[in-house]
C-alpha cells in the first residue's frame, strides 16, 4: 500500500462527506470496504496512529470511542449490542487508530478473502476491553503474531464448522444459520 493510501482514513474523516458523525474528540464514518451489512469506524480526533501507541492515559478515549459507535449504530439499525462485533485490528495498514463496529453477518459486499474472515473472526481481532486490560495491568499492548491468524482455516462464527474456502464457508453460514442469500 502507498503512503498516500495509508492516509485514506485521515482524508476520509476530514471530508464531511463522508462523515456520518462527528463532536469534539472521535468521527464515525462507514468502512469504504465493508465487510458486514453494517460496518463502521469510529476514529478518535486525536491523532494516534494504531493500537501500538496506545498507553494507560488513553482508556477514557477507547471506552468513549465504543460508547459512541454503538450507540450510532444502535440508533440507525436497530440491532443490538450483541447483534455486533467491536474491536480493533491487531496490525493495521491505516494511519489513524480506528475502531470497528459491525454486524455480525460478514455479509458485506467485500467479505471476499480466507484473510478478510479470519481478521474479524480470530485474535487478529481485539475487543476494547481486552485492550483496556492489557493497557491497565501493563500499560501497553502485546499484539498476536501477524501470521498466525490470518492463514488458518476458517471457522464459523455461529458453530464449529472449520474450512479453508470463504465461498465453501458462506454457503454453510446460508444453508445452515439463514444468512441472507447475497453474501
Amino acid at each position: 500500500m502507498s503512503n498516500e493510501a495509508r492516509n485514506n482514513l485521515i482524508l476520509a474523516m476530514n471530508d464531511p462527506s463522508k462523515v456520518l458523525y462527528s463532536d469534539d474528540f472521535v468521527v464515525i464514518i462507514a468502512d469504504q470496504f465493508p465487510k458486514s451489512k453494517h460496518h463502521y469506524l469510529v476514529m478518535p480526533k486525536e491523532d494516534l496512529l494504531d493500537v501500538r501507541s496506545l498507553k494507560k492515559d488513553h482508556i477514557p478515549k477507547l471506552i468513549y470511542m465504543e460508547f459512541k459507535g454503538l450507540e450510532y449504530v444502535m440508533c440507525r439499525t436497530g440491532l443490538t449490542a450483541q447483534d455486533l462485533q467491536v474491536g480493533y485490528h491487531a496490525f493495521t495498514s491505516m494511519n489513524r487508530l480506528h475502531l470497528h463496529v459491525l454486524s455480525k453477518d460478514f455479509c458485506g459486499s467485500d467479505m471476499k478473502l480466507n484473510h478478510q474472515w479470519n481478521s474479524f473472526n480470530t485474535e487478529f481481532f481485539i475487543p476494547t476491553h481486552k485492550i483496556i486490560s492489557e493497557l491497565q495491568t501493563m500499560g501497553h499492548i502485546v499484539l498476536p503474531p501477524n501470521k498466525k491468524f490470518l492463514h488458518q482455516p476458517l471457522q464459523c462464527n455461529k458453530c464449529d464448522f472449520f474450512v479453508n474456502d470463504i465461498k465453501v464457508l458462506k454457503f454453510h453460514l446460508k444453508s445452515f444459520h439463514n444468512l441472507p442469500p447475497n453474501i
